[in-house]
């Protein structure tokens, strides 16, 4: 009841003050005054339980909104962190992979490297047995041509001999066969 009294000073104060200036309330003034103070009532009456609930649930729809909201910003945190971690684990896992594939492409070089020395030790083993092999036909194919060519000299000089040197020579070999 005091807020009500309360209330109707701080309304009708003010309009009293400005009625006394002008020359004194008028007597249809106080009516106006009753009916206005009774409109306020009736308002605040019939308002009162509405606007203060309506008031009520604003409020807590505004705390749960700015807990909602505080919720939803350590969410957003959180995730930004994980978010921060994946992000390192995958800049250390790139430098893993990274490090794995310099190392195998070291080790393919080497293999590769391991393998041309063993072709290129195939290949002079083989040119060698090549050049061996023609040397070896060379040769044959030399003492042959030299036997040819040898005994061909020993025919001409044997067609040249006279017949008693045909016969010294039988008779030298068939003592050289009796020893």
């Amino acid at each position: 009841m005091f807020k009500l009294v309360f209330t109707f000073i701080l309304v009708f104060a003010p309009q009293l003050v400005f009625a006394a200036e002008e020359g004194g309330i008028k007597p249809n003034m106080g009516w106006r005054m009753f009916n206005f103070a009774l409109f306020v009532i009736i308002l605040w009456y019939l308002l009162r339980k509405p606007v203060s609930e309506y008031f009520k649930s604003r409020r807590e729809s505004i705390i749960n909104e700015l807990e909602e909201a505080e919720a939803l910003k350590e969410e957003a945190e959180r995730l930004l962190k994980e978010a921060e971690k994946k992000i390192n684990s995958l800049e250390e896992e790139l430098k893993k992979i990274i490090e794995t594939f310099e190392s195998m492409a070291e080790n393919e070089k080497q293999q590769i490297f391991r393998e041309l020395e063993e072709t290129l030790a195939r290949i002079k083993a083989s040119i060698e047995e090549e050049k061996n092999s023609i040397l070896s036909r060379a040769k044959l194919e030399l003492l042959r041509k030299m036997s040819k060519d040898a005994i061909e000299n020993i025919k001409r000089k044997i067609a040249q001999l006279s017949e008693n040197e045909h016969r010294k020579i039988n008779e030298k070999f068939i003592r050289s066969l009796q020893q």
